[in-house]
């Protein structure tokens, strides 16, 4: 079976790597595939994350999976932005769909990205600010009441 890749990206100019096209059928390729299954997989566990922290009272492991979550996450957003860049921006990735140029599209695209941002700035200076004040052993404290405030702005911009 041959596989047509859309594109390749160079790494050096010795190497050049391929990206395939979709797995789901779609008109993007894998990088697209691997954000939604991303996606599909976090938005679980970010409930999973406050079910432990809020009936169980398992901060640690609630710790553990908002790390692992912001790690993966991390890697993920990155290849997501570097595949928009690939391919010339959202609006050159729209190209040829029903709903290019209309108010819909174009709403729903400044206003995922404002979330985007403000969903990173949030969980990124929560988890830095959270580390330092609850430190290797997560506990209830004089934070918890900021820390859960920001969490739920957090998590609901996520979802």
């Amino acid at each position: 079976m041959q596989v047509n890749f859309k594109r390749s990206i160079f790494l050096n100019k010795h190497t050049l790597m391929s990206f395939p096209p979709s797995i789901f059928g779609a008109r993007c390729d894998i990088l697209m595939d691997i954000v939604v299954v991303s996606m599909a997989i976090i938005l679980p566990l970010l409930w999973f994350s406050l079910r432990k922290v809020k009936v169980e009272r398992n901060y640690r492991v609630h710790k553990n999976i908002q790390l692992w979550m912001f790690i993966i996450l991390f890697f993920v957003v990155l290849l997501f932005e570097y595949d928009m860049q690939q391919n010339g921006g959202i609006f050159a990735m729209v190209k040829g769909s029903s709903y290019e140029g209309t108010f819909f599209l174009n709403f729903m695209i400044y206003f995922h990205t404002f979330l985007s941002i403000t969903t990173s700035l949030i969980w990124i200076v929560l988890i830095i600010v959270s580390l330092n004040k609850f430190g290797r052993n997560p506990r209830p404290g004089k934070f918890s009441k900021t820390h859960k405030f920001w969490g739920k702005i957090g998590m609901w911009d996520m979802a």
